[in-house]
């Protein structure tokens, strides 16, 4: 099967639908600036992908005939009755609609699929294509109709892109009438509660995610006329009296008493979970300030003075999972302070190697050992497993630690302009790609060896064995020890990384 993508150099084209179907064999594309040769080759393709504007689909496909066996399949967030103008072609027609989006995987993704019954029962490139896209784990929403379609993503994608135009005018309304200055975002955010920090980071999600082409067909090519069906809302709001307000509250809270009360309890802890993730970090950001990492205490010894007794001398020998910076090291003198033990008393041995830390506690050279077990993106660490299924010992705490990914230069750098390339270990590059890719991408990300701690790599940098111009990825810590700027904090994307670590000691 040869596919085809017309508009291969959008987000939709090149970061969802590109990598997706290259399983399936050739696929050509194109894009504005494509020469005749290369449309050529994309009209005798099996399968023909529209992944451009709507209103640009009736001029790329004015005057072209396809074949009946061939495929046109759309992608378009508003229909308008587009399979009419597919039909013209004399191909055959499949609505689609990803409701995720390029970035979120395929096995968690959501599409609509519009009264396809027909194309499938006849069109074999069709049940190919939807056969593989289910392989895949997408899942798919029926719609009965185009307008059915545009009317629900009226309701779930245009409501929302109208309604930050809606926020913009109250705020100012309302400051202007109570003789306030307009707030700006980030002090929304500073003051936010959990449910206005849901309503925000919606504003800010809605007007960071799509391009402003597609936020305008959003809201003024709406299903209907949505800002008209807007401004007889506002209208009957108009004239809404103090009892009509508490009759609908009451009417509310009955409708979102019927969903299942477990439904109900997951939202409520999803978004008190992202209102304290999103306040102590995610919107604390644009300060650029240190962070203290957060800890989540899984289990701890009855004894908590066992965990890292000192001795006479006043000292404890710990065994690190790392060298001098790394993660653990962060870990352990966190897990210090939250049982109230001066971190200063902690005589460290950084062993590199959890089989290391695990044999230098068993042999009793060391009081106790501190080492990473597993992360919360990449799964459990192979080394350490394999170390602790051949030794024993007792486990004393269990604690996860979030890992703050910091943008780490050399001195002489005073801006991230300035970067050119981030080097570092493999997995903090992972951690990073979105971000980089949003906010920084002409910046060069490379990889290195699992060796490349990424403590180590700070060490690089602070002992001039990369340019300058090459920063890196690490703790605070690490920057602390080589005494090397942090220019950002927090460059990782996934806001609940996580590291679960042990302490251990000799088995009695």
């Amino acid at each position: 099967m040869i596919n085809a993508i017309i508009g291969a150099s959008g987000d939709m084209g090149k970061n969802l639908l590109t990598p997706l179907l290259k399983n399936l064999g050739e696929v050509r594309t194109v894009s504005r600036d494509a020469s005749t040769q290369e449309w050529d080759q994309v009209w005798q393709a099996d399968v023909i992908w529209l992944a451009i504007p709507r209103d640009e689909i009736s001029k790329v496909l004015s005057g072209i005939t396809l074949r009946p066996d061939q495929l046109v399949i759309d992608i378009c967030s508003i229909k308008r009755r587009l399979a009419e103008t597919v039909k013209q072609t004399g191909a055959a027609s499949l609505s689609l609609h990803p409701l995720n989006g390029p970035r979120v995987p395929l096995n968690g993704q959501k599409w609509v699929m519009i009264n396809a019954d027909e194309v499938l029962s006849v069109n074999g490139n069709a049940q190919k294509i939807i056969h593989y896209l289910k392989e895949q784990g997408i899942s798919f929403l029926p719609a009965n109709s185009e307008d059915e379609h545009d009317f629900m993503i009226g309701v779930v994608l245009s409501m929302p892109e109208l309604l930050t135009i809606v926020i913009d005018a109250l705020i100012s309304q309302y400051a202007k009438d109570c003789h306030q200055p307009t707030p700006d975002m980030a002090k929304l955010m500073e003051w936010a509660v959990p449910a206005s920090n849901a309503l925000f980071s919606s504003y800010v999600h809605s007007i960071n995610s799509s391009a402003e082409w597609l936020r305008t067909d959003l809201i003024t090519n709406a299903h209907g006329d949505l800002a008209a069906s807007a401004a007889a809302a506002f209208e009957k709001l108009n004239h809404l009296t103090n009892q009509q307000v508490e009759e609908k509250i009451k009417h509310q809270h009955e409708v979102v008493a019927r969903l299942p009360k477990l439904e109900r309890q997951r939202i409520r802890q999803w978004i008190e979970r992202w209102f304290v993730d999103s306040t102590q970090k995610v919107f604390s950001f644009h300060k650029n300030i240190p962070m203290k990492p957060k800890l989540n205490i899984q289990y701890l010894d009855s004894d908590k003075s066992k965990i890292f007794p000192v001795n006479q001398s006043g000292r404890v020998t710990v065994g690190i999972h790392g060298i001098a910076g790394c993660f653990t090291h962060e870990s352990a003198l966190r897990l210090a302070e939250e049982l109230g033990i001066n971190p200063a008393k902690l005589d460290l041995k950084f062993l590199v190697e959890a089989q290391r830390v695990i044999a230098a506690v068993v042999n009793g050279e060391t009081d106790r050992g501190v080492f990473a077990m597993a992360n919360s993106g990449s799964g459990a660490y192979v080394s350490s497993m394999h170390a602790m299924g051949s030794n024993q010992f007792d486990v004393l705490a269990i604690y996860g630690m979030e890992i703050l990914q910091c943008l780490i230069t050399d001195p002489s750098i005073k801006d991230v302009s300035e970067i050119k390339e981030v080097f570092g270990h493999p997995q903090a590059v992972s951690q990073c790609k979105r971000t980089f890719a949003e906010k920084y991408p002409d910046i060069k990300l490379t990889e290195g060896k699992d060796s490349d701690d990424t403590a180590l790599c700070v060490k690089m940098i602070a002992e001039h064995q990369l340019p300058p111009t090459t920063a890196t990825l690490a703790s605070q810590e690490a920057a602390r020890i080589y005494q090397l700027p942090i220019i950002e904090y927090g460059m990782h994307h996934d806001p609940f990384n996580t590291t679960t670590f042990l302490v251990i000691k000799k088995k009695e």
